[in-house]
């Protein structure tokens, strides 16, 4: 493996001439760092920017040569860029250099989304052991990247990052090409790197978004969350004191408080699937009119509310709080968020999160969507007419479960029709749905009631009944089957729950990112950042005279994506612009 060290800034000039008819490159960065448990994309920095095509390798020290930025700007900016969690190198040249590249293959988001096994492994490492039984060396990962003088084994290492590129980049392509989408790739992205999988190119347009979306962080008013915090801390310590004083039992261990459930109030307790007497808050929501239990939910409740000021707390900065989502955090494609977690923020929690003076929020979502995408789906003509008709679907289905008129459907009908809908469209069983409406919307309902309601939806929305059908057959011929997402997500199942549940879910994971991207598109450079997703919805800090402006462009990316997915059923989603997320 043949390489250059750069540390002159003509050398470093001279040196992209061999980058000039390159449609794309390799691209890794190596940190100097004080902690690398807790990077901070802020105020650490870049040492090497390592680049590479099939003929060269450049490593060019930027401690050395700090001016070369500028140059590097345009060539990064400009052409394709291969690299492995990507995601981390441009966050790192925004912050150091105000570079921001956008027609980007990432190797671990092309990894993960070949991959059939939820344990499988996508460092790069992992990946270039799979495909190519390279045995990766990532020992120097580590090291000390701030020392004046850098180590042979540093730079070997620095070197082989990109090296390795080079070899899992075409083979991947390849592997993602032969997955047949519904749907044609088309764009930058598509044509730079002759990627034609359309979710991959979705994905891989998405990556820098998401980068974006880290780096601005979510505005939060660091007085309040102070205050709610001191709140909070003293309530929890008064009501724990009061109620160990009272009963005698730590709330918080699962052992004395199911021996004091059954011993000293005499109550029945449902038992886990591992035989156990179950004490969990589920479990004990039929109980709620017993004041004892009453007070032990509410500790418990006051604790999780603790644990999460404590939580957003120790990630705030500046008014901020930068959290970290996975870009494929489930095979669905959905994304998940920690450090801090921003998508299991409660409503009354949301009230701490308002635009900073003279910036709104702006926060919107898809209404009904995972609905929508299953009645598309499906292809189940009843609820297709419904959702063309503009019906409320629970409403809408609540008549006609219950044999009602629409208009006389109640408040407390059209929240059962909801768990209804979102139950069995994923094929629970009527003592499942007996429990769903309990425990997710307070609705009390007999097993007879729920095995009445199960027949009926199934026989008002046959095409349901016919997919659910089918999907039990094929399964109990095959252990496993593929099944696809409206823009064509591949996921291998083993189950009838994931079989029925997953390709609406990445659907609907498809159709946000494919916003995002469509969003930061159309925004061109106004000063319009989205600052947090929660599964269906997209919250933007916007600049207040722009707020009217960022509203129309992000209504037109949602309504865009949804009409490239949902073609017989209309899309509809709602935006708001507020002060506060908590408004919405």
């Amino acid at each position: 493996m043949k390489y250059s060290y750069i540390f002159s800034l003509d050398e470093a000039i001279d040196s992209l001439k061999a980058f000039e008819k390159d449609k794309y490159l390799f691209l890794d960065t190596e940190v100097a760092v004080k902690s690398f448990k807790d990077i901070d994309f802020f105020s650490d920095k870049i040492r090497l920017v390592q680049i590479g095509n099939y003929n060269e390798i450049f490593l060019y020290d930027m401690f050395l040569i700090p001016e070369f930025a500028k140059y590097l700007k345009p060539l990064l900016e400009q052409k394709g860029i291969i690299g492995h969690n990507l995601k981390f190198d441009i966050k790192f040249l925004k912050t150091n250099f105000d570079i921001f590249p956008q027609i980007v293959f990432d190797t671990m988001i092309a990894s993960q989304l070949l991959s059939e096994h939820e344990g499988e492994k996508h460092s790069l490492q992992a990946v270039s052991y799979r495909l190519t039984e390279n045995h990766l060396d990532k020992s120097q990962q580590a090291s000390a990247w701030g020392l004046r003088d850098l180590s042979q084994e540093q730079l070997d290492y620095a070197a082989k990052d990109v090296d390795i590129l080079r070899e899992i980049f075409p083979i991947l392509r390849d592997r993602l090409n032969s997955i047949k989408t519904s749907h044609k790739a088309s764009g930058e992205i598509h044509k730079t790197f002759s990627l034609d999988n359309a979710v991959a190119v979705v994905e891989m347009a998405f990556v820098p978004q998401l980068a974006q979306i880290e780096l601005t962080g979510m505005p939060v008013d660091e007085n309040e969350l102070k205050k709610m915090l001191q709140q909070v801390s003293q309530d929890y310590q008064r009501k724990y004191i009061s109620f160990y004083r009272k009963y005698g039992v730590d709330p918080f261990s699962p052992q004395k408080v199911t021996a004091w459930l059954t011993s000293k109030l005499g109550l029945k307790l449902p038992r886990t699937q591992k035989g156990s007497l179950s004490s969990q808050d589920s479990a004990l929501r039929q109980y709620i009119d017993r004041a004892e239990v009453k007070e032990l939910l509410e500790i418990r409740s006051e604790k999780k509310t603790l644990d999460k000021l404590k939580e957003l707390s120790s990630h705030l900065r500046n008014g901020r709080i930068y959290s970290e989502f996975k870009q494929i955090g489930a095979p669905t494609g959905r994304m998940a968020s920690s450090r801090p977690n921003l998508q299991n923020i409660t409503r009354e929690l949301r009230k701490l999160f308002k635009a900073h003076k003279g910036r709104k929020l702006i926060v919107a979502d898809y209404s009904q969507i995972e609905l929508r995408i299953a009645a598309e789906y499906v292809n189940d003509e009843t609820m297709i007419k419904a959702f063309s008709e503009g019906k409320d679907l629970h409403r809408f289905t609540a008549s006609l479960i219950l044999g009602k008129e629409y208009e006389e459907i109640t408040k407390e009908e059209r929240q059962m029709a909801k768990a209804i809908n979102f139950g069995l469209i994923y094929g629970i069983s009527p003592k499942s749905l007996m429990e769903y409406a309990k425990n997710n919307y307070g609705i009390d309902i007999t097993l007879r009631e729920a095995q009445k309601f199960h027949e009926r939806f199934f026989e008002v929305y046959s095409g349901f009944k016919k997919w659910h059908e089918k999907v039990k057959e094929e399964l109990s011929k095959k252990h496993s089957i593929v099944v696809y997402s409206l823009l064509g997500r591949r996921m291998v199942v083993n189950r009838f729950t994931e079989a029925v549940n997953f390709p609406i879910q990445a659907t609907g994971s498809d159709m946000l990112k494919m916003a995002v991207v469509f969003f930061g598109k159309l925004k061109d450079g106004l000063d319009a950042n989205i600052v947090n997703l929660v599964h269906d919805e997209i919250v933007v800090d916007v600049k207040e005279e722009d707020a009217p402006k960022a509203k129309d462009i992000l209504s037109e990316s949602m309504l865009r994506a949804g009409k490239i997915l949902l073609k017989k059923v209309p899309v509809e989603f709602e935006a708001q612009i507020v002060e506060s997320w908590a408004e919405k």
